[in-house]
């Protein structure tokens, strides 16, 4: 007999999402609706052939109805591509993040246990998923899931991370979230760059959509204005003539007035986080949000780091050694026995062979000496709206891809000032990131986003402007001389100064005092 939980929390997340593939007809029903009034009742009835109407008035005005038409069909057409556009990428391509391996291990155990609803919660819209977590089956990315590799976050110079060094765990995906990932509780899964999750276009807004999100409010904004004028201009033109009340006519207008509110707000205030590059997620804590950024340092640089004797930055080396995994997960609630470890840690390591220690070996790696996860033990700042990070430097770090010592890469952790956005590219900058490079990208909704497009190695995202102004100022930026050398070049250079100054006020003052000079 199946198990029923008391608690229904998946109840309400499955009505969410039952509404956001109801409210999209609805919208579409409405849209009919008002065409059939604005072709039959307005242009045909009242403009075409106002004597079935109105008897005294003898002369229609085709003029006007076409003029009607014309505007109204074409900004609706553009509407529905944009919408209908939106909606095949919220179906196709929503933005999720695959799950870890170690999320089948969990479903597996919980399912075994008969603790259904457990999985039903996490799952989302892949409610009902049976399949077995072992090393020959473990499910692989759906065709509505991105073929991001979140585990390969330290293959970036720049990733967002905690204090520790560590870029953010999701427990419930048990998987990595890429830079400004979010997990969206009505659909279970994380997604990256989530805007919000949105009834009336079906689904979630995320960076796949985002664009397509702000040119369907932009036309639908258009197209309900346009309607709003001449039904209101015709509506009190037929009053001043008649005694005229019309459910119909009412109706559009109401629907006019309401959804084009609607819609120029939303595409006003997406516009406004285009332009700054932000989301509404992030916009909470836009102002105080504090950025720990692990940030690559060369060869060259961290010799030089390393030569100068500096301890004044934090640092952290990846890849970490695969039995750290196993701390992470049992942090974030996975249980497993020891035959589910052999699946574990074959599920994280599909690439290669697991490192034979969990040490470094100093000789090996010369280049690259093996660095703690945190060089300083100091407490993570409290200020502003920092990442949750441990209160003590943590002894580890995951380890998801083969151990290979020759790719050994060492990070210097940076923290911004609070409300400074590394991903600021300038206004433009930003609005082209999201809406295309030219006019015919923001008009029309054919070609993708550019932020999409991962293939960058430097970061999952472009950095700006506050990325360089901390490499700078940790005395890391290669080619540049470090803070030290920095500080003992400009003491040269001001005693240089001084003593020319010095010189030439001597000499003067030695020309001054000879008797010739006087005379």
């Amino acid at each position: 007999m199946k198990l029923i939980s008391p608690v229904k929390p998946m109840s309400k997340q499955r009505g969410n999402i039952i509404t956001a593939r109801i409210v999209p007809i609805f919208l579409l029903g409405i849209i009919g609706y008002c065409s059939y009034v604005i072709t039959k009742h307005v242009c045909i009835d009242y403009l075409l052939r106002p004597h079935l109407s109105l008897p005294t008035l003898l002369h229609p005005d085709t003029g006007a109805a076409i003029a009607i038409l014309t505007v109204y069909y074409l900004t609706l057409l553009m509407t529905l591509i944009c919408f209908g556009r939106m909606i095949q990428t919220i179906f196709t391509n929503p933005g999720v993040i695959p799950r870890g391996p170690q999320y089948y291990v969990e479903k597996e155990r919980t399912q075994r246990e008969g603790s259904e609803s457990h999985d039903k919660n996490k799952e989302g819209f892949e409610y009902g998923s049976t399949a077995r977590s072992t090393p020959q089956n473990i499910p692989r990315p759906r065709s509505n899931e991105s073929n991001i590799r979140p585990e390969e976050f330290w293959h970036k110079d720049v990733f967002v991370c905690g204090w520790d060094g560590r870029p953010p765990f999701c427990s419930t995906c048990y998987n990595y979230k890429p830079d400004r990932a979010h997990h969206c509780s009505e659909l279970g899964r994380c997604v990256v760059k989530m805007d919000h999750f949105c009834p009336w276009v079906g689904g979630i807004v995320s960076e796949t959509s985002f664009k397509f999100f702000i040119q369907f409010t932009g036309w639908g904004a258009v197209y309900c204005f346009s309607p709003l004028v001449f039904m209101a201009y015709f509506f009190a033109k037929r009053r001043r003539e008649e005694d005229f009340i019309n459910v119909h006519w009412i109706l559009v207008l109401v629907f006019g007035a309401l959804f084009f509110l609607f819609n120029a707000g939303m595409c006003g205030s997406s516009l406004q986080f285009a332009f700054i590059n932000s989301t509404t997620i992030e916009n909470f804590t836009r102002k105080t949000k504090i950025w720990y950024l692990a940030v690559y340092m060369p060869p060259a640089v961290l010799d030089k780091y390393n030569a100068s004797g500096r301890s004044d930055l934090r640092l952290i080396s990846y890849p970490r050694p695969a039995s750290e995994q196993f701390e992470l997960l049992t942090q974030n609630g996975a249980k497993f026995n020891d035959s589910q470890q052999s699946i574990v840690r074959e599920g994280w390591d599909t690439q290669g062979p697991s490192p034979p220690s969990n040490t470094y070996d100093p000789q090996s790696t010369p280049t690259f000496p093996p660095h703690p996860a945190v060089a300083r033990n100091t407490p993570p700042p409290s200020r502003g709206n920092a990442s949750s990070a441990a209160a003590s430097p943590p002894r580890s770090a995951p380890h998801t891809l083969s151990f290979q010592k020759d790719a050994l890469r060492t990070f210097a952790i940076l923290e911004t000032d609070p409300g400074a956005n590394p991903f600021d590219l300038g206004n433009f900058g930003n609005f082209k990131q999201v809406m295309g490079t030219n006019f015919f990208d923001w008009i029309f909704p054919l070609r993708p986003s550019p932020l999409t497009d991962h293939s960058d190695p430097t970061s999952f995202y472009k950095m700006g402007a506050v990325v360089q102004k901390l490499k700078r100022k940790a005395g890391i930026l290669e080619g540049e001389l470090g803070l030290d050398e920095k500080a003992g070049e400009s003491r040269h250079r001001r005693r240089h100064h001084r003593r020319r100054r010095s010189k030439r006020t001597s000499q003067t003052a030695s020309m001054r005092s000879r008797p010739e000079d006087r005379s």
